[in-house]
């Protein structure tokens, strides 16, 4: 393409840039486009069918380039002329390779301009309607359904034969001839049956329908996908590892893989592993239920290290698990026999072997795997950012021939950044620098003026004058840039820290004092597609934490507030607003980034830096990386901004945009090893098992080692042949492969020390309890020694809340270096008393037993004065993650050492970790939340309802009688539980209103 049509594009684009973000100086330097659209529209038609002509002359980053560029066009056009320019701008975006981005922009076309059938074919290709007017198209999907590929290299050479004549008939029947052959061609090759190997095969049309019945309809494979399949990924035996750039169809890439590989082996189980909770729970309600419509069942467990009985039953019908590593651990523990046919293990996310406690669990649940001397399974390596994949993939067995790395992107990222004239008051002024896209082969541009002191004027209403809102720092540039992005679409703030001047509260305040002011921006509640839902989610808000809560306060302004102390059942209703565009702004920290997959058009960068005690913590290049992949999602843009709003950290950006690759994922192992060997170098002293289970940093690595080891002890098996194997099997896990000597022989004698505390275990009669229900070895004698002696009423407590109960509970975790480390971490400094630095017992008992009952935040804060944030921070830190996994664990033992049938636990006991989870004080409220509820409030009101305990309900399930609760008397528990929370579950229930239809 010519440099100064390429000019010309970047030029145009900015352009587009000024009228979007409603700049009010006009740009003279780009003066000369005045009252020439259609010059450079008729020129990119001409190189439109230039590239058509001379394909060998292509660059491949023309296609993108000429879809940009009419696409610009067609936005101050109008009629059959506008139809016309996202014709064209869709076919160049899908020859070149970008087919989620023609969908995006055929389907702003009106089809009705067209009358010719070839046009009307093209339409259909690219737009994917739900019916299709052409029956050339409806035919070619008729033959991707039924796996006839023959028939659509007949509709090719057919519409190929078909130009020259179209030729003598006029120039519109020849253009989309033309166009439509050239469609045709690629989708011959791309078509999801094309790509598949033995694609027309029976065997996978129940996965081609399931494809084809998505909205949009998924017709073809991405380049990304295509090369991965090509590679021989599917119906393979060998380990593969695969980086793509987040978007680029790893979950699809991933969910073939599934389908191809259970298809051949109806015997085998497969396990997809993921990080995160949230991302599981998303997975269980997309894939997990595509998959389970196609004849594979599905489960996700990620409740806790011990699974429920949910999780558990009729496990033996499961065909994929999905799971966290740390529950995949405890379900292979409690229900081995799940181990026994997994001949495939998904790893997804998988960079994050090198994130603490999490990548330590990862790391030594695939070596166990890999230390099996036979049955191995087959490992997947999933990831976006892993410099080093060939590295990993040759731990997990695989070759130089099995690593797979793409950089394709279904919509281009563009970088920018902000700078500033270095002037203050009413010169000041920022202009926006944009890199172009690597897709494309735009030049750079800018935009001039886009933040100056008029865009912060406004009028006091106390005093009638002009005043200007102060912008010296980067947090109001951050909101105001987030604002000035609205009118292309979703806008995330992201921030580095939760809490602090840094932190996305921080934020979240400074939105609302913005808006609060009329100064002359867009205000994010302009854009609110569904005032009413929003305001029924706001209420929900103000009742659960309160009117005041910077949260609610956030949503009153157009925007939504995402962390991590942000519980689970409201972040993804928030999520929900955000994907179904009710919302345009979310500001947000890594949780964004954590596999949630949300249309993103634009995300601004307030800070990359955590400030820590003792200085700042930058984040890495692959930590950025997978943030910025998350602007430009396919299916809701052809493009993304990232926005770096402080310049000083632009360098970082920089090399992200010019794809550096990083730093190398060493993993949270050897890390961890490392430090262990020098600490005992500096001490000068022995590592021993109490050690190993006296320092919360290593627990991680001591229970990952356990289970390891466990699955090799028999009871046949001698002292001194367990501890050599236990060495040689050190061998096994990514740190040894890159550790120094002396971490090595750390390493090593780690795994010596376990195996003899494992067989301590077999000796005093102990290790059955761990063998039969997955607990972890370094809790046993902890409960047995000091919890069970501390309450006496472990067979007949009735109340969870109960005080003595949770104090005798709390006391113990008190001894747990896990649990002090998360109290230390969630409670504010000055609250920490020495000498321990712990927080007073009372404080933390108080909160547990008004969640226990029931209590919302809000409540909470009224009965004990504390911030809602304080409270989130620690509920989230200590009490639903920590406490939660302490309690399961010593309830285990507890079953264990009470075995008697005629004295067996509470069932308050027993399911103890699920009401401290759930936040619920019934046994209908536990097992209403277990089978799906979202929302606790209606599990603790349905739950407490008399209906539940009847004698005529006796037989059923909290479930139905929910069900029939919800049913028998909407109006009342329309009131109960507020209008969102009502309608969510009914829809959990399956109660069906025209609400919920």
């Amino acid at each position: 393409m010519r440099e100064s049509l390429r000019t010309w594009i970047a030029d145009a684009d900015t352009r587009s840039s000024v009228d979007a973000f409603a700049l009010r100086q006009a740009v003279p330097a780009l003066a000369y486009q005045d009252g020439r659209l259609l010059d450079l529209y008729s020129s990119l038609v001409g190189e439109v069918f230039d590239l058509l002509r001379s394909p060998a002359d292509l660059d491949p980053r023309d296609w993108p380039t000429l879809g940009r560029g009419l696409s610009l066009v067609a936005a101050q056009l109008e009629g059959r002329t506008r139809a016309d320019a996202l014709f064209y701008a869709a076919s160049s975006y899908y020859l070149g390779g970008l087919s989620s981005a023609a969908y995006l922009t055929m389907r702003r076309a009106n089809p009705n301009f067209w009358d010719v059938d070839s046009f009307r074919a093209c339409y259909d290709l690219l737009a994917r309607p739900q019916h299709a007017r052409s029956q050339r198209i409806a035919e070619v999907i008729r033959a991707v359904a039924g796996g006839e590929s023959d028939r659509i290299r007949a509709a090719h050479a057919a519409t190929e034969s078909e130009v020259a004549e179209a030729l003598e008939t006029g120039p519109d029947t020849w253009i989309s001839t033309r166009i439509l052959a050239s469609l045709l061609e690629r989708f011959e090759s791309t078509n999801v049956r094309a790509v598949l190997p033995q694609g027309d095969a029976m065997r996978w049309t129940p996965l081609v329908e399931s494809l084809l019945d998505r909205h949009p309809p998924v017709w073809d494979f991405f380049p990304s996908q295509v090369e991965a399949i090509q590679a021989g990924l599917l119906g393979s035996e060998q380990t593969f590892s695969m980086q793509m750039p987040t978007g680029a169809g790893k979950t699809a890439l991933t969910e073939t893989l599934i389908f191809d590989h259970l298809t051949n082996r109806p015997e085998d189980v497969a396990a997809l592993l993921v990080p995160y909770r949230s991302l599981a729970r998303e997975l269980r309600v997309s894939m997990g239920r595509r998959l389970t419509n196609v004849g594979i069942t599905t489960r996700a467990v990620y409740g806790g290290t011990v699974p429920t009985p949910e999780e558990s039953q009729d496990i033996d019908s499961i065909r994929l698990l999905i799971a966290t590593p740390e529950s995949m651990v405890g379900l292979l523990g409690n229900v081995p026999e799940v181990g026994r046919n997994l001949s495939l293990i998904v790893c997804d996310e998988g960079h994050l072997l090198d994130s603490g406690s999490r990548g330590v669990s990862l790391e030594l649940l695939l070596s166990r795997f890999l230390a099996r001397v036979d049955s191995i399974p087959r490992m997947v390596f999933v990831s976006a950012v892993v410099p080093n994949i060939e590295e990993v993939n040759s731990w997990l067995g695989g070759d130089n021939g099995t690593v797979v790395r793409s950089a394709f992107r279904p919509a281009d990222a563009e970088y920018a950044v902000l700078r500033d004239n270095r002037r203050t008051g009413r010169l000041r002024r920022l202009t926006l620098e944009i890199r172009a896209p690597a897709g494309t082969n735009l030049p750079s541009h800018s935009v001039p003026n886009f933040l100056q002191a008029t865009d912060f004027e406004y009028v006091s209403a106390a005093t009638g004058k002009r005043r200007t809102y102060t912008y010296d720092s980067y947090k109001p540039l951050a909101i105001a840039a987030a604002r000035k992005a609205l009118p292309l679409g979703t806008v995330a703030v992201f921030t580095r820290p939760k809490r602090g001047a840094q932190g996305v509260v921080a934020l979240a305040k400074e939105l609302i004092d913005q808006v609060d002011l009329p100064m002359p921006m867009p205000s994010p509640a302009d854009y609110i597609e569904d005032a009413d839902y929003v305001d029924t989610v706001g209420a929900y808000l103000a009742y659960e934490y309160g009117a005041d809560w910077v949260g609610t306060k956030a949503l009153a302004a157009g925007a939504v507030l995402h962390h991590g102390d942000v519980p689970q059942e409201t972040r993804e209703a928030l999520e929900e607003m955000l994907v179904a565009g009710n919302i345009r702004m979310v500001l947000c920290t890594s949780t964004l980034a954590e596999g949630v997959n949300l249309p993103i058009r634009t995300l601004v960068v307030y800070t990359t830096h955590l400030q820590v005690e003792d200085g700042v913590i930058p984040m890495l290049a692959r930590e950025i990386r997978n943030l910025v992949g998350r602007a430009g999602r396919a299916g809701s843009s052809t493009r993304g901004l990232v926005l770096c709003v402080n310049d000083r950290q632009w360098d970082a950006m920089v090399g992200v945009a010019d794809g550096a690759p990083g730093e190398p994922v060493e993993g949270a192992l050897l890390k961890t090893v490392e430090r262990l060997t020098t600490t005992l170098l500096k001490q000068q002293t022995r590592l021993t098992n109490g050690r190993l289970e006296g320092d919360a940093g290593l627990f991680s690595m001591v229970d990952g080692i356990d289970a390891t080891l466990l699955e090799l002890l028999s009871e046949e098996i001698g002292r001194d042949e367990f501890v050599r194997l236990a060495e040689s099997l050190s061998a096994s896990t990514y740190a040894y492969r890159r550790a120094e000597q002396q971490p090595r022989a750390t390493l090593e004698n780690v795994f010596r020390l376990r195996a003899e505390r494992l067989i301590e275990m077999r000796d005093s009669g102990r290790l059955a309890w761990v063998r039969s229900t997955g607990v972890r070895i370094r809790i046993v004698d902890s409960v047995a020694d000091h919890l069970l002696g501390s309450f006496d009423r472990w067979h007949t407590v009735d109340d969870p809340a109960d005080p003595q109960m949770l104090t005798a509970l709390l006391s113990w975790a008190w001894q747990h270096g896990d649990f002090t480390a998360a109290l230390r971490d969630a409670y504010p400094k000055k609250e920490l008393l020495p000498p321990e630095n712990l927080p007073p017992l009372s404080d933390l008992l108080e909160q547990v037993r008004m969640w226990l009952e029931g209590d919302t935040f809000a409540r909470m804060k009224e009965r004990t004065g504390q911030d809602v944030d304080r409270l989130l921070r620690i509920h989230t830190g200590a009490i639903s993650y920590a406490l939660v996994t302490l309690v399961e664990q010593a309830v285990v033992v507890l079953e264990q050492l009470s075995s008697a049938p005629d004295q067996p636990l509470s069932p308050v006991v027993t399911r103890l970790p699920d009401f401290i989870r759930f936040g619920v004080n019934t046994m209908p409220a536990r097992d209403l939340m277990a089978d799906g509820v979202r929302h606790r409030r209606a599990a603790v009101l349905l739950g407490r309802d008399p209906a539940m305990t009847a004698p005529e309900n006796l037989l059923s399930a909290a479930s139905e009688v929910a069900h029939s609760l919800l049913e028998a008397g909407p109006d009342r528990w329309g009131r109960k539980l507020g209008t969102f929370v009502f309608h969510r579950t009914q829809h959990d229930l399956g109660v069906v209103s025209p609400q919920t239809e």
